[in-house]
């Protein structure tokens, strides 16, 4: 009987042990935004698609530059965005956004200068451009919630973690800044009378 009774309470500190263990592992799992906080959003999660959202957006310039003659632009941007992926570091993610910055400037000079003219194959890439463009705004605009709902931890110190965290800073200016450059890339184009597709208005 004491034998019987010394397994039973050894088996229930076993028990109890393991319990702290896997509650331990649980908070610490928490605090480098595992599975275990709660949230769906990871940080590589956040990144991928901000990649994905920001390759929408330079297509877009690329296409654009093209069409108004920004060539040397275009050939800057088009390098800028195969240097740009899903692993990138927050510096990474912040090259890319220079560059992009770089472009939209340049297409807003030269929209406000005298009147460009295009030939058919130049209204078709803007044209191209501002779908794409599209795309990137609601890509950045579908985010909100993943960035409302991120939750940077300990593991948010580099690599992706950094990369997130910039995300998350940069994001809402960005999406307000690309709402403004793809209302007067529209406006260029009625003026111009270039195609805006359905999809280039629809975010307006």
């Amino acid at each position: 009987m004491k034998k019987n009774f010394l397994v039973a309470a050894l088996s229930i500190a076993v028990a109890t042990a393991s319990s702290v263990a896997y509650a331990q592992l649980g908070a610490l799992s928490s605090a480098l935004g595992g599975a275990g906080s709660g949230s769906s959003v990871s940080a590589e999660g956040l990144v991928r698609n901000y990649v994905g959202g920001t390759k929408n957006v330079m297509t877009a310039d690329i296409y654009m530059l093209n069409a108004l003659g920004l060539k040397e632009q275009a050939a800057k941007e088009e390098l800028a965005m195969k240097n740009l992926t899903e692993g990138s570091t927050s510096a990474g993610l912040e090259d890319a956004a220079k560059v992009q910055t770089e472009s939209s400037k340049a297409l807003e000079e030269k929209m406000n200068g005298k009147k460009v003219t295009m030939d058919a194959e130049g209204k078709k890439n803007y044209s191209l451009g501002l779908l794409s463009l599209a795309k990137g705004v609601k890509d950045y605009m579908g985010m909100s919630g993943d960035v409302k709902n991120f939750r940077p931890g300990l593991g948010s110190i580099g690599g992706a973690g950094g990369a997130a965290v910039y995300v998350v800073k940069s994001l809402p200016d960005s999406t307000t800044n690309l709402l403004g450059t793809l209302k007067k890339a529209v406006a260029f184009a009625r003026e111009n009378k270039i195609e805006v597709p359905a999809e280039a208005t629809s975010v307006l």
